[in-house]
Parts: C-alpha cells; structure tokens; sequence
C-alpha cells in the first residue's frame, strides 16, 4: 500500500484526489490529497493512504506540521512515544503520522467525526511540533482502523511494521 501525499493549499488544487476546506468557511484554506506516484505539491508529505476518503465526512482534526526544513528521524523516542500514547488513549476515527522521504517525521493527524473536538486537545503530537484545531470540510477524510498489533515498528525505512496484515510467504 502506497502512502499519498497530502499538502494545506490556498486554494482548491487541481489534480487531487481529494480536498476539503478547512475552517468553517474555507478561509484556513485547503487541505488536499494526491496519489503516492503524482508530483507532490510543494510542502507536500506522506500520509497513510486509508485516511483519504473523497466521500469522507467533515471532521474535527488536530494538524501537527512542522517548521519548514524541520523534521526527526521517525524511530526519535519522542515521536515513538506519541504514537504509543495515541494508541493508548481513546479511540479516533483517523490517525496518521506525517513523513517525508522515508524515515523524516514532520507532523500528524489525528481526527474526530463527530462535533466534539475536546478530546484532540490533548493530541501528544503536539508535544512534538505546533499544532492547530481545525475543522476540516467534508470530501477528504475517511476512517482508519484501530491499530491491533505493534505498528510503531519498521522493517525498512519505506515499511511500516504491517500490523493488520503480513504478506504471503512464499517458498
């Protein structure tokens, strides 16, 4: 499964997979996906491809981006611990870390569906880089399913531990 990338864009861009507003009336802007193999936009990052749903509800969403030129290395214990703190809390419709090349950690989203943003204040991504609450349109995200096995584990800088799958052995 090939990640997407995923850019906040002024305005509607063309050539996405998905977009939607963010805020209430569009005025933050755009968030928008691209498949894994198109030109990513600029500022473009990696996103876990189940979280893109072109018929998606609106949600509720902590954005965590980090400076321009800013990254950690995704095995950084800080980033190890946010995701295992994530996957303690309570559940939430869509998370994915953000990366660029393939082992740069430069963000996350974490996302409700519902209309109660409280519980992404806490987002422990935020510990890591700033993070704004906003409310993203409908047309971009979907769910993702809830993490059942280790997940914070690679096997490859490009590879995520496979935690809800392994493929076909083969002899």
């Amino acid at each position: 499964m090939s990640p997407c990338w995923v850019a906040r864009c002024s305005t509607r861009p063309r050539g996405a997979i998905a977009s939607a507003t963010l805020g209430d009336d569009g005025s933050d802007g755009m968030l928008a996906a691209w498949q894994a193999d198109d030109e990513p936009q600029p500022g473009a990052v990696k996103i876990d491809p189940r979280c893109i749903d072109a018929d998606g509800d609106a949600a509720w969403a902590s954005l965590v981006l980090a400076p321009r030129g800013t990254w950690l290395l995704f095995d950084d214990v800080a980033v190890s611990h946010a995701i295992r703190s994530v996957l303690a809390g309570p559940p939430v419709d869509v998370v994915s870390t953000f990366v660029t090349g393939d082992d740069r950690f430069v963000g996350a989203i974490t996302a409700v569906h519902d209309d109660e943003p409280t519980r992404l204040r806490d987002d422990p991504f935020a510990a890591i880089f700033p993070t704004c609450l906003v409310r993203v349109g409908p047309g971009l995200l979907g769910r993702t399913p809830t993490p059942v096995g280790p997940m914070t584990q690679r096997y490859g800088a490009a590879n995520p531990w496979p935690w809800d799958r392994f493929p076909e052995a083969r002899a």
